[in-house]
Order: structure tokens, then C-alpha cells, then sequence
């Protein structure tokens, strides 16, 4: 289940739909934003899961990557990072979306900056 994200059907979706769904809800059109954000992420991961062997993912250094820095719980902050920036573009807040988007992008940057031992 974790190697579809790396997909690059699946990356290029998901910020596909991010951007259009932020632009929506900067306007205030809450039900095409809402289904932009949501249903090709989940159509796409739906599909790449039951259609596509990921194994080849799962075996590349990128699966590596994200087998080991991206556990559920940096997941459900990218996701938390996402909602934020869609809230903030709701309320016509571009820090918010910046930051926001900068949660979802430290996410993915989780095992790149070197960690300070105690």
C-alpha cells in the first residue's frame, strides 16, 4: 500500500489535483474543490493498487526512502498539511498555503535532513 505513492501516476495526480482544488477553494466553489481534492487521488491510488505490480517500487531506492521515513504517522501529517493549506486557501490566507504546502513537502523531505543525535 505504501509504494503506489511513488508512483508517477500517483505523484503527478496528487499535485495535479492539489493545485486545481487549491484554486477552487481560493473562489469559493466548495463542492468542485472538495471532489478535485479527493476523488482522482483515491481513483488513481484505487487503481494503482489493484491493477499495477508496485514491486518494482517497493525494490527501488525510492521505496527504501519511504519505507523507512515515511511511517503512518508522517503520512497522516502530509495529509493534515494538505487540509491545511486547502483551509487556508478557503479563508484567502497565502501564508497558510504556503505553509500548509511546506508541511507536505518537510513530509517527503523527512529522511534528506540529517537528524541531531542526543
Amino acid at each position: 500500500m505504501l509504494y503506489h505513492q511513488i508512483h508517477p501516476a500517483k505523484v503527478f495526480t496528487d499535485v495535479a489535483s492539489a493545485v486545481m482544488a487549491l484554486d477552487l477553494l481560493w473562489r469559493h466553489l466548495l463542492v468542485p474543490g472538495l471532489v478535485v481534492a479527493v476523488l482522482p487521488p483515491v481513483l488513481v491510488s484505487a487503481t494503482l493498487m489493484s491493477e499495477v505490480d508496485l514491486d518494482r517500487y517497493r525494490r527501488s531506492a525510492m521505496g527504501a526512502y519511504v519505507r523507512r521515513y515515511m511511517p503512518p504517522w508522517v503520512q497522516a501529517l502530509r495529509l493534515f498539511g494538505a487540509a491545511f493549506a486547502f483551509y487556508a486557501a478557503w479563508y484567502h490566507v497565502p501564508a497558510g498555503v504556503a505553509g500548509g504546502l511546506a508541511i507536505v513537502a518537510a513530509c517527503w523531505a523527512n529522511g534528506i535532513v540529517p537528524r541531531l543525535r542526543a
